[in-house]
Order: C-alpha cells, then structure tokens, then sequence
C-alpha cells in the first residue's frame, strides 16, 4: 500500500466509526481490535449482525454504489484501522478489469437487495 494513500488511525474502545444511514467517504481495514457492525431492525434497540477483527473491512458498500450506510459500526475495544477514502477507492476500481469491475457491482447490488 502507498502510505500516502491510506491513513492509519487509532479509535478508543466504544467510539462509533460511522452511523447506519450517513453518507460513506471511506472504507475502514482493521489492522486490531474489534468492531461490532448493527443494523435497526425494525422497533427496537439495533441488533449486532457481525463481529470483525483484524484484516476485516468495514464500510466499503457505500464506496461502490454511493448510497448511505447499511449498518453502524463500533469498536469493542481500542482498535487500529487504516482508512481508504472514496477516492483512492474510485482510482483503484476504475484500474480494475472491466468485467470484474462490473461483477463487484453486480455482487454489491445484490447483498443492497437482500439487507434493504
């Protein structure tokens, strides 16, 4: 990775990294610690969907398609992430083979469909 392209951050434990419904300019590698991902369910309190640990991404739908984000994601512990913004994301898919870039799309429609 190009270390210019990517920001490596520490979050203290039980701090929110993004809310369910808010636009998505990054994506998020957890380099350690844990992240719990939520979703509203309907009435009620959200429920817990995953528990991500290093080498896991979080936040990287809206970079494919642009729309809010599915869930909300928190860390359950102090937690190192590196952040790849919108951008670089954008730079990178656009270098991508045209037919596996269209069949990431297709896929990102999909798992959309099934959680809306």
């Amino acid at each position: 990775m190009d270390p210019k392209s990517f920001e490596r951050v520490a979050i203290e434990s039980r701090k929110t990294i993004f809310s369910e419904g808010e636009p998505g300019d990054n994506a998020y590698l957890i380099v350690s610690g844990r992240v719990e991902i939520r979703k509203s369910m309907g009435r009620g309190e959200p429920q817990v969907v995953a528990v991500l640990g290093p080498g896991d991404v979080v936040g990287e739908m809206a970079l494919f398609d642009e729309r809010p984000r599915m869930a909300a994601a928190l860390t359950l512990e102090d937690t190192e992430v590196i952040i790849v913004a919108r951008e670089e994301f954008v730079k990178r898919l656009n270098e991508m083979n045209p037919v596996m870039r269209r069949m990431l799309q297709i896929m990102v429609g999909r798992v959309r469909s099934m959680t809306d």
